[in-house]
């Protein structure tokens, strides 16, 4: 059986960030910088554990005082504020020690929830963020919000358990649960909303599946949706755009931007139609103190994030690239933290910032 042909070239690539940590933090220089630069679309993680951490007694209400949207609401009016209407992705996911369905007490955060409690949280979030909901004590509704992503990457391990059970992948159909749920209660809520699916880490492991796998489980659990989204992080980052190009062309274990094209075309097959692709993370991490391993000069960072607009520019299929991070994490002695940000921890900009304007402007106006 011949593979689909490649798309034919868009229109246009529109570039973001997800940066949670940053805009919380310093929430008006972060909407500054974007105002700086040439943002089009913006994803933000709607973490369910923090957005409940104690089960609501209505969990169907969004203004039941369990919830706490703040962040959340304060992100959506300061997108609309800066010209992002309808600009916003939400990426749902982080499951709270309450809605877990499996026995365990480790790392629950990627378990595969409760599917009720999942359907109760995604009908909330689609109520209060459907254009018309008034929250208690304003006088004007909160924005609507149109794009609606499943989960993070959720082939991996690290963020959706479980992966296999008895030598067999069952996160795929799980997965395609989760996804179907959120349909489910979002669209009759919000008519024009999109949806994603895939969020896929760059590649499997031991204990995780393959993004190739992943979408032949998707498929084969009838997965509906609208716009394909991956995450082709590097695996050798001083590669840059060559990184992956050394894979099978018909069964590629690990999916970077060196064999995008690659992905693009199995993708085509494994579905049988052309979805619009988005890459919806994505990044190179610079050195910093106690953090020097898998991690490119601040030059090379430069360097290849405007190689790679270029190269989604170029790309049948590929409409978005969201990068991770505006600024870099501070450092931490627990946990992981990340330094794929235009500027410093300490605020001062990188090379990748005027590197970013540069390749931003190649680009047709965003908003």
């Amino acid at each position: 059986m011949p593979l689909p042909a490649l798309a034919g070239a868009k229109a246009s690539l529109k570039v973001g960030f997800l940066d949670n940590t940053y805009v919380t933090a310093q929430s008006a220089a972060f909407w500054a910088d974007v105002d700086q630069l040439n943002v089009g679309m913006m994803r933000w993680d709607v973490q369910w554990k923090y957005v409940a951490p104690t089960k609501p007694a209505k969990p169907r209400d969004p203004a039941d005082p369990a919830y706490q949207w703040g962040e959340t609401d304060a992100f959506v009016l300061n997108a609309t504020a800066h010209g992002l209407q309808d600009r916003v992705l939400f990426t749902l996911w982080r499951t709270p020690v309450w809605a877990s369905s499996l026995s365990n007490t480790k790392a629950i955060e990627t378990h595969m929830p409760k599917t009720q409690y999942w359907r109760d949280f995604v009908y909330a979030a689609a109520k209060r963020y459907s254009g018309s909901y008034v929250p208690p004590g304003a006088t004007e509704p909160l924005p609507r919000v149109v794009l609606w992503e499943t989960w993070n990457e959720p082939n991996a391990y690290f963020a959706f358990r479980p992966q296999v059970v008895n030598g067999r992948a069952v996160s795929p159909r799980n997965y395609t649960t989760l996804l179907r749920i959120l349909r489910s209660q979002v669209e009759p809520q919000i008519p024009k909303a999109r949806f994603l699916a895939g969020a896929l880490y760059k590649q499997g492991g031991p204990r995780s599946v393959t993004p190739l796998d992943f979408l032949r489980g998707m498929q084969a659990a009838g997965a509906r949706f609208d716009i394909l989204s991956v995450h082709p992080y590097n695996n050798t980052p001083r590669l840059g755009l060559k990184d992956g190009a050394n894979q099978s062309r018909t069964n590629p274990s690990f999916i970077g931007i060196g064999n995008f094209d690659t992905f693009i075309t199995l993708a085509n097959q494994i579905f049988g139609r052309k979805y619009p692709i988005w890459v919806t993370e994505f990044g190179w991490a610079t050195p910093a103190a106690d953090k020097a391993q898998y991690t490119v000069s601040f030059k090379q960072q430069a360097t290849f994030l405007y190689d790679s607009v270029q190269r989604f520019k170029q790309l049948p299929q590929v409409e978005v690239m969201i990068w991770f991070l505006v600024e870099d994490n501070p450092p931490r002695t627990e946990g992981a933290w990340y330094t794929t940000g235009l500027r410093k921890s300490t605020g001062v900009q990188k090379p990748s910032w005027q590197s970013w304007i540069a390749a931003a402007g190649t680009l047709a106006k965003q908003h």
